[in-house]
């Protein structure tokens, strides 16, 4: 893939999480983030990197965006529950949904880290490695239709959550635990470390459902 067509897909995914924006801020974001692209592929070109390289540090950094597209995007496009909450929820719903989008990045790009530094499934460069961007994948796609709100959040990481434990499966049934430097124990505890970090991410989300503490403040005896 060029750069430029990733400089692309990126951008897409800039007017995706724009679009219910007023149009002045959606294109504002959009021309920065175009004109941030444009600059960082002349300034690698001039440095001599290699297209492919190039490619993939702008997928690098649209993944390791993720963090501050959430927090930017609720920040201009405000949240009613946070406006009619009171100050102390609003404010432990806010440090949850941090926490949930930060433990979501760091997985994904540990993920990602392990199988390009080690491999996750057999030995590094392991083409059943290439399942874990379908986990990977799952968490784009869904933030996108979530639009990034806590409770739709919760479905996306417990899915993830499941596609990384099918993975494992996928890997076992395929015989991959016979490999010499994989074992069973290995697959199991690295896909269940995976599993456990989505899962707690999907509960951090829960967390931050703004219903939920409102909820709880109206049972009776409260």
């Amino acid at each position: 893939m060029t750069p430029e067509r990733m400089a692309w897909l990126v951008t897409r995914w800039v007017r995706f999480y724009t679009r219910d924006l007023p149009a002045p801020i959606a294109e504002r974001r959009v021309d920065e983030i175009a004109a941030d692209l444009h600059d960082h592929i002349a300034h690698e070109r001039d440095r001599g990197t290699g297209e492919r390289r190039i490619a993939l540090a702008l997928a690098s950094r649209m993944v390791r965006g993720l963090a501050a597209d959430a927090t930017w995007r609720g920040r201009h496009a405000g949240a009613a529950a946070g406006r009619t909450a009171p100050p102390e929820v609003a404010m432990r719903n806010k440090v949850a949904y941090r926490l949930a989008v930060g433990a979501t990045i760091m997985a994904m790009l540990f993920l990602v880290w392990l199988m390009g530094a080690v491999g996750v499934i057999g030995v590094e460069g392991d083409r059943a490695d290439l399942m874990y961007f379908g986990v990977i994948a799952l968490g784009f796609v869904g933030a996108a239709i979530a639009r990034f709100r806590p409770r739709g959040m919760v479905f996306v990481l417990l899915a993830m959550a499941a596609g990384q434990a099918l993975v494992a499966v996928a890997a076992l049934l395929a015989g991959k635990h016979r490999s010499p430097v994989t074992s069973v124990y290995e697959l199991l505890g690295l896909n269940g470390m995976f599993i456990v970090l989505f899962a707690g991410a999907a509960w951090l989300f829960h967390r931050a459902t703004p219903d939920r503490p409102r909820r709880e403040a109206t049972k009776p005896g409260s």
